[in-house]
């Protein structure tokens, strides 16, 4: 049997936070931070309760310090608990929130994705790359991240992760939509159905110790 070394590829399991009542309202979220619903709470426990079939992980889990994610943590370790499994440690960084849509914060999902695509001479090609990068440009506050300021942040956190990382086993990372989105949608396109993936679903992610260079495995799976 082959032993794994610290060299070896990385796989990474995306965690989308549970549900919040932005999620519920339908607007954009970003970095503004509504709390997780009873169904967001529910929903994060039970992943918890089973998170185990995924195999060996990491203790530490990682996320966004944005507080839906932090609490979809809590709640994943509540349910490793009632399950007798060992707690993770919670590590959350700033570098693993979604992308931020400036002015365009808490407005309506449907108003905003129209507003971006008239804007576009063939929005039926538009990359989450372009979503990005059509949004900061059409935001009067200049505030919005382009696609190029989230990946450059983006890129050199997981990096961070994989260099720092305790074991050669996989990490837990919880984040948020529009980066599994933007994630898939530039390293395996053909996978990014459904376009938005669901609440505490998991998108397994292979790197490579040095560079940046995504093995998309599996995008939206539910356990």
């Amino acid at each position: 049997m082959k032993v794994r070394s610290m060299d070896d590829p990385t796989k990474i399991y995306f965690i989308r936070h549970g549900q919040t009542y932005f999620n519920y309202l339908q607007v954009m979220q970003g970095w503004s931070d509504t709390p997780l619903t009873e169904s967001g709470h529910e929903q994060a426990f039970a992943l918890g309760k089973k998170i185990s079939q995924l195999g060996e992980f990491s203790n530490t889990i990682y996320c966004s310090d944005m507080n839906r994610s932090i609490q979809t943590c809590s709640e994943i370790n509540q349910g490793l608990t009632e399950v007798g499994q060992k707690t993770l440690t919670i590590k959350p960084m700033p570098e693993l929130r979604e992308q931020f849509y400036g002015s365009f914060e808490g407005q309506p999902k449907k108003k905003i994705f129209k507003l971006v695509e008239d804007a576009m001479d063939e929005p039926e090609k538009m990359t989450p790359n372009d979503f990005q990068d059509n949004l900061a440009s059409l935001d009067k506050s200049k505030l919005a991240e382009t696609s190029a300021k989230f990946w450059e942040r983006f890129s050199d956190v997981i990096k961070e992760i994989i260099i720092s990382k305790e074991s050669h086993k996989p990490i837990l990372v919880v984040t948020h939509s529009a980066i599994l989105t933007a994630l898939v949608g530039t390293y395996a396109p053909e996978l990014l159905d459904p376009i938005q993936p669901d609440n505490l679903s998991i998108t397994t992610v292979e790197f490579a110790k040095f560079g940046f260079n995504p093995r998309v495995i599996e995008y939206n799976r539910i356990l």
